[in-house]
Protein backbone atom coordinates (compact mmCIF):
# COMPACT_ATOMS: atom_id res chain seq x y z
CA UNK A 1 0.00 0.00 0.00
CA UNK A 2 2.76 2.43 0.99
CA UNK A 3 4.70 1.56 -2.16
CA UNK A 4 1.65 2.28 -4.30
CA UNK A 5 1.22 5.71 -2.68
CA UNK A 6 4.92 6.44 -3.16
CA UNK A 7 4.72 5.54 -6.88
CA UNK A 8 1.67 7.78 -7.31
CA UNK A 9 3.48 10.71 -5.64
CA UNK A 10 6.61 10.13 -7.76
CA UNK A 11 4.46 10.09 -10.91
CA UNK A 12 2.76 13.31 -9.86
CA UNK A 13 6.16 14.92 -9.24
CA UNK A 14 7.37 13.86 -12.69
CA UNK A 15 4.21 15.27 -14.28
CA UNK A 16 4.65 18.51 -12.34
CA UNK A 17 8.27 18.82 -13.48
CA UNK A 18 7.26 17.98 -17.07
CA UNK A 19 4.45 20.53 -17.27
CA UNK A 20 6.51 23.13 -15.42
CA UNK A 21 9.24 22.63 -18.00
CA UNK A 22 6.72 22.98 -20.82
CA UNK A 23 5.38 26.16 -19.25
CA UNK A 24 8.87 27.64 -18.94
CA UNK A 25 9.65 26.78 -22.57
CA UNK A 26 6.36 28.37 -23.62
CA UNK A 27 7.11 31.45 -21.51
CA UNK A 28 10.59 31.82 -23.03
CA UNK A 29 9.10 31.48 -26.52
CA UNK A 30 6.54 34.19 -25.78
CA UNK A 31 9.24 36.51 -24.46
CA UNK A 32 11.43 35.81 -27.50
CA UNK A 33 8.51 36.37 -29.86
CA UNK A 34 7.58 39.58 -28.09
CA UNK A 35 11.14 40.85 -28.47
CA UNK A 36 11.13 40.01 -32.16
CA UNK A 37 7.76 41.62 -32.86
CA UNK A 38 8.30 44.59 -30.60
CA UNK A 39 10.56 46.16 -33.23
CA UNK A 40 13.55 46.29 -30.91
CA UNK A 41 16.30 46.54 -33.51
CA UNK A 42 19.79 45.15 -33.60
CA UNK A 43 22.71 47.46 -34.27
CA UNK A 44 23.99 47.32 -37.86
CA UNK A 45 27.69 48.16 -37.74
CA UNK A 46 29.16 50.56 -40.28
CA UNK A 47 32.23 48.48 -40.87
CA UNK A 48 34.99 51.02 -41.34
CA UNK A 49 37.95 51.85 -39.09
CA UNK A 50 37.46 54.72 -36.69
CA UNK A 51 33.79 54.29 -35.80
CA UNK A 52 34.80 54.51 -32.13
CA UNK A 53 37.02 57.55 -32.62
CA UNK A 54 36.32 60.69 -30.61
CA UNK A 55 35.57 62.62 -33.82
CA UNK A 56 32.85 60.20 -34.98
CA UNK A 57 31.38 59.89 -31.47
CA UNK A 58 31.10 63.68 -31.15
CA UNK A 59 29.43 64.04 -34.56
CA UNK A 60 27.13 61.10 -33.87
CA UNK A 61 25.95 62.79 -30.69
CA UNK A 62 25.36 66.05 -32.56
CA UNK A 63 23.23 64.39 -35.26
CA UNK A 64 21.15 62.66 -32.61
CA UNK A 65 20.57 65.86 -30.60
CA UNK A 66 21.16 69.44 -31.74
CA UNK A 67 21.30 68.61 -35.47
CA UNK A 68 18.65 65.89 -35.50
CA UNK A 69 15.89 68.01 -37.07
CA UNK A 70 18.29 69.39 -39.66
CA UNK A 71 19.36 65.89 -40.69
CA UNK A 72 15.78 64.65 -40.88
CA UNK A 73 14.77 67.61 -43.09
CA UNK A 74 17.70 67.13 -45.46
CA UNK A 75 16.99 63.40 -45.81
CA UNK A 76 13.31 64.05 -46.54
CA UNK A 77 13.99 66.73 -49.14
CA UNK A 78 16.76 64.75 -50.83
CA UNK A 79 15.02 61.37 -50.89
CA UNK A 80 14.75 61.09 -54.68
CA UNK A 81 18.47 61.79 -55.15
CA UNK A 82 19.46 59.57 -52.26
CA UNK A 83 17.58 56.61 -53.73
CA UNK A 84 19.00 57.25 -57.19
CA UNK A 85 22.55 57.37 -55.80
CA UNK A 86 21.93 54.15 -53.86
CA UNK A 87 20.73 52.37 -56.99
CA UNK A 88 23.78 53.52 -58.94
CA UNK A 89 26.11 52.37 -56.15
CA UNK A 90 24.50 48.94 -56.12
CA UNK A 91 24.93 48.63 -59.90
CA UNK A 92 28.64 49.36 -59.52
CA UNK A 93 29.14 47.30 -56.33
CA UNK A 94 30.41 50.39 -54.51
CA UNK A 95 30.18 51.03 -50.73
CA UNK A 96 26.68 51.86 -49.50
CA UNK A 97 27.89 54.70 -47.26
CA UNK A 98 28.63 56.75 -50.39
CA UNK A 99 24.91 57.49 -50.70
CA UNK A 100 25.45 59.98 -47.87
CA UNK A 101 28.37 61.75 -49.56
CA UNK A 102 26.09 64.22 -51.44
CA UNK A 103 24.54 65.06 -48.06
CA UNK A 104 27.99 65.94 -46.72
CA UNK A 105 28.77 67.87 -49.90
CA UNK A 106 25.54 69.77 -50.59
CA UNK A 107 22.68 68.59 -48.36
CA UNK A 108 21.39 66.79 -51.50
CA UNK A 109 20.85 70.20 -53.13
CA UNK A 110 21.53 70.02 -56.91
CA UNK A 111 21.69 73.84 -57.10
CA UNK A 112 24.17 74.29 -54.24
CA UNK A 113 27.12 76.63 -54.85
CA UNK A 114 29.97 77.21 -52.42
CA UNK A 115 32.01 80.39 -51.95
CA UNK A 116 34.90 78.68 -53.72
CA UNK A 117 32.76 77.89 -56.77
CA UNK A 118 32.03 74.22 -56.10
CA UNK A 119 28.67 73.50 -57.69
CA UNK A 120 25.86 70.98 -57.66
CA UNK A 121 24.89 67.87 -55.75
CA UNK A 122 28.49 66.61 -55.74
CA UNK A 123 30.18 70.05 -55.51
CA UNK A 124 32.45 69.79 -58.52
CA UNK A 125 34.98 72.55 -59.16
CA UNK A 126 35.39 73.60 -62.78
CA UNK A 127 39.00 72.38 -62.90
CA UNK A 128 37.89 68.87 -61.89
CA UNK A 129 35.32 68.18 -64.62
CA UNK A 130 37.24 67.90 -67.94
CA UNK A 131 36.41 64.52 -69.42
CA UNK A 132 33.54 64.06 -66.96
CA UNK A 133 30.98 66.82 -67.44
CA UNK A 134 30.12 69.47 -70.03
CA UNK A 135 30.40 73.19 -69.33
CA UNK A 136 29.76 76.11 -71.71
CA UNK A 137 27.69 79.29 -72.06
CA UNK A 138 24.44 77.31 -72.06
CA UNK A 139 25.20 74.12 -70.14
CA UNK A 140 26.68 73.32 -66.72
CA UNK A 141 26.29 69.61 -66.10
CA UNK A 142 27.52 70.02 -62.53
CA UNK A 143 23.93 71.16 -61.89
CA UNK A 144 22.48 67.94 -63.33
CA UNK A 145 22.10 65.57 -60.35
CA UNK A 146 21.91 62.47 -62.54
CA UNK A 147 24.87 63.18 -64.80
CA UNK A 148 26.96 64.56 -61.94
CA UNK A 149 26.27 61.40 -59.92
CA UNK A 150 27.68 59.30 -62.75
CA UNK A 151 30.74 61.57 -62.88
CA UNK A 152 31.23 61.52 -59.09
CA UNK A 153 31.07 57.73 -58.89
CA UNK A 154 33.54 57.48 -61.74
CA UNK A 155 35.89 59.85 -59.89
CA UNK A 156 35.51 57.90 -56.63
CA UNK A 157 36.28 54.63 -58.39
CA UNK A 158 39.38 56.22 -59.93
CA UNK A 159 40.45 57.35 -56.47
CA UNK A 160 39.95 53.85 -55.10
CA UNK A 161 42.06 52.35 -57.88
CA UNK A 162 44.77 54.89 -57.05
CA UNK A 163 44.80 54.54 -53.26
CA UNK A 164 43.36 51.05 -52.68
CA UNK A 165 41.36 52.16 -49.65
CA UNK A 166 37.87 53.66 -49.53
CA UNK A 167 38.53 56.11 -46.70
CA UNK A 168 41.48 57.47 -48.67
CA UNK A 169 39.42 57.51 -51.89
CA UNK A 170 36.73 59.54 -50.13
CA UNK A 171 39.31 61.91 -48.66
CA UNK A 172 40.84 62.43 -52.12
CA UNK A 173 37.41 63.38 -53.42
CA UNK A 174 37.43 66.23 -50.91
CA UNK A 175 41.02 67.48 -51.01
CA UNK A 176 42.20 66.17 -54.37
CA UNK A 177 44.39 63.21 -55.25
CA UNK A 178 47.52 65.38 -55.45
CA UNK A 179 47.11 66.78 -51.95
CA UNK A 180 46.45 63.33 -50.52
CA UNK A 181 49.50 61.84 -52.25
CA UNK A 182 51.59 64.59 -50.67
CA UNK A 183 50.10 63.84 -47.22
CA UNK A 184 50.85 60.13 -47.64
CA UNK A 185 54.42 60.89 -48.70
CA UNK A 186 55.00 63.25 -45.78
CA UNK A 187 53.30 60.99 -43.25
CA UNK A 188 54.83 57.79 -44.61
CA UNK A 189 51.48 56.09 -44.05
CA UNK A 190 48.40 55.11 -46.05
CA UNK A 191 46.18 55.00 -42.98
CA UNK A 192 43.58 57.77 -42.97
CA UNK A 193 43.31 57.96 -39.17
CA UNK A 194 47.09 58.15 -38.74
CA UNK A 195 47.31 60.97 -41.29
CA UNK A 196 44.44 62.78 -39.62
CA UNK A 197 45.62 62.45 -36.04
CA UNK A 198 49.17 63.49 -36.87
CA UNK A 199 48.29 66.66 -38.77
CA UNK A 200 49.12 65.60 -42.32
CA UNK A 201 45.63 66.50 -43.60
CA UNK A 202 43.94 69.89 -43.75
CA UNK A 203 41.21 70.68 -41.22
CA UNK A 204 38.53 70.28 -43.91
CA UNK A 205 39.87 66.94 -45.15
CA UNK A 206 40.29 65.73 -41.56
CA UNK A 207 36.62 66.31 -40.78
CA UNK A 208 35.23 64.93 -44.04
CA UNK A 209 35.36 61.17 -43.38
CA UNK A 210 34.23 61.38 -39.71
CA UNK A 211 31.19 63.39 -40.78
CA UNK A 212 30.28 60.83 -43.44
CA UNK A 213 30.72 57.88 -41.04
CA UNK A 214 28.66 59.54 -38.29
CA UNK A 215 25.77 60.36 -40.64
CA UNK A 216 25.77 56.87 -42.16
CA UNK A 217 25.75 55.32 -38.68
CA UNK A 218 22.87 57.32 -37.21
CA UNK A 219 20.69 57.01 -40.32
CA UNK A 220 21.30 53.32 -40.94
CA UNK A 221 20.69 52.66 -37.23
CA UNK A 222 17.87 55.15 -36.85
CA UNK A 223 15.60 52.82 -34.87
CA UNK A 224 18.45 51.54 -32.72
CA UNK A 225 19.16 55.11 -31.63
CA UNK A 226 15.48 55.89 -31.17
CA UNK A 227 15.49 58.40 -34.02
CA UNK A 228 13.02 58.62 -36.89
CA UNK A 229 15.19 59.46 -39.87
CA UNK A 230 13.61 58.71 -43.28
CA UNK A 231 14.70 55.36 -44.67
CA UNK A 232 15.42 54.51 -48.29
CA UNK A 233 15.07 50.77 -47.65
CA UNK A 234 12.06 48.61 -46.90
CA UNK A 235 12.05 46.23 -43.89
CA UNK A 236 13.63 43.46 -45.99
CA UNK A 237 16.55 45.62 -47.10
CA UNK A 238 15.35 46.38 -50.63
CA UNK A 239 15.40 49.93 -51.97
CA UNK A 240 11.98 51.55 -51.68
CA UNK A 241 11.85 53.08 -55.15
CA UNK A 242 13.65 51.18 -57.88
CA UNK A 243 12.58 53.54 -60.68
CA UNK A 244 14.29 56.64 -59.30
CA UNK A 245 16.13 58.27 -62.19
CA UNK A 246 13.93 56.67 -64.87
CA UNK A 247 12.97 59.26 -67.49
CA UNK A 248 12.07 59.73 -71.12
CA UNK A 249 14.33 61.69 -73.47
CA UNK A 250 13.82 63.71 -76.63
CA UNK A 251 16.70 65.12 -78.66
CA UNK A 252 16.31 68.52 -80.32
CA UNK A 253 18.56 70.24 -82.84
CA UNK A 254 18.01 73.94 -82.19
CA UNK A 255 17.25 76.38 -79.36
CA UNK A 256 14.15 75.36 -77.40
CA UNK A 257 12.94 77.61 -74.59
CA UNK A 258 11.77 75.46 -71.69
CA UNK A 259 9.10 78.00 -70.70
CA UNK A 260 7.45 77.73 -74.13
CA UNK A 261 7.71 73.95 -74.09
CA UNK A 262 6.17 73.72 -70.59
CA UNK A 263 3.29 75.90 -71.79
CA UNK A 264 2.75 73.69 -74.86
CA UNK A 265 2.83 70.53 -72.72
CA UNK A 266 0.75 72.12 -69.94
CA UNK A 267 3.15 70.93 -67.26
CA UNK A 268 4.69 72.78 -64.33
CA UNK A 269 7.59 74.88 -65.58
CA UNK A 270 9.62 74.25 -62.41
CA UNK A 271 9.41 70.51 -62.99
CA UNK A 272 10.80 70.92 -66.49
CA UNK A 273 13.53 73.24 -65.22
CA UNK A 274 14.52 70.77 -62.48
CA UNK A 275 14.66 67.84 -64.91
CA UNK A 276 16.92 69.88 -67.19
CA UNK A 277 18.81 71.80 -64.53
CA UNK A 278 22.06 71.82 -66.54
CA UNK A 279 20.51 74.41 -68.89
CA UNK A 280 21.64 77.54 -67.09
CA UNK A 281 19.60 79.86 -69.35
CA UNK A 282 16.60 77.49 -69.54
CA UNK A 283 17.13 77.16 -73.30
CA UNK A 284 18.92 74.47 -75.31
CA UNK A 285 22.15 75.48 -77.11
CA UNK A 286 21.65 76.96 -80.61
CA UNK A 287 22.69 75.01 -83.72
CA UNK A 288 23.57 71.98 -81.66
CA UNK A 289 21.72 68.83 -80.69
CA UNK A 290 20.70 68.52 -77.06
CA UNK A 291 18.77 65.78 -75.26
CA UNK A 292 15.96 67.00 -73.01
CA UNK A 293 14.74 65.00 -70.03
CA UNK A 294 11.03 64.43 -69.34
CA UNK A 295 8.98 62.50 -66.76
CA UNK A 296 8.70 58.83 -67.61
CA UNK A 297 5.78 58.21 -69.97
CA UNK A 298 5.90 61.65 -71.65
CA UNK A 299 8.17 60.79 -74.59
CA UNK A 300 5.47 60.76 -77.27
CA UNK A 301 3.58 63.80 -76.01
CA UNK A 302 6.85 65.78 -75.64
CA UNK A 303 7.95 64.86 -79.18
CA UNK A 304 4.52 65.82 -80.54
CA UNK A 305 4.54 69.16 -78.68
CA UNK A 306 8.01 69.98 -80.03
CA UNK A 307 7.01 69.07 -83.56
CA UNK A 308 3.94 71.30 -83.22
CA UNK A 309 6.35 74.08 -82.23
CA UNK A 310 8.31 73.46 -85.42
CA UNK A 311 11.25 71.43 -84.09
CA UNK A 312 12.78 68.26 -85.51
CA UNK A 313 13.15 65.64 -82.76
CA UNK A 314 14.46 62.18 -81.96
CA UNK A 315 13.06 60.21 -79.03
CA UNK A 316 14.73 57.82 -76.59
CA UNK A 317 13.98 56.44 -73.14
Amino acid sequence: MGGHIYRRKALMRRKTVFFTGLFLIFLQFRIFSAEKTSGRPAYKPVEYPGMDSAAVKELRKKYLTTHKNYLKKVLEEGQQYRIFVRNELEKRNMPAILEYLPLVESDYNPYAKSKSGATGLWQFMLNSIPGLLEYNDYVDERLDPWKSTEAALKKLNENYRTFGDWLLAITAYNCGAGALKKAIKNGKSRDFWYLRENGFLSAQASGYVPKLLAIADVVENSKYYGADFPQARAWNGTTLETRAGMFDYVTVYDSVYLSALAHELRIDIKELYDLNSALTKHVTPPDKKYTLRFPEGMKDSAAYALEQMGYFTKTSG
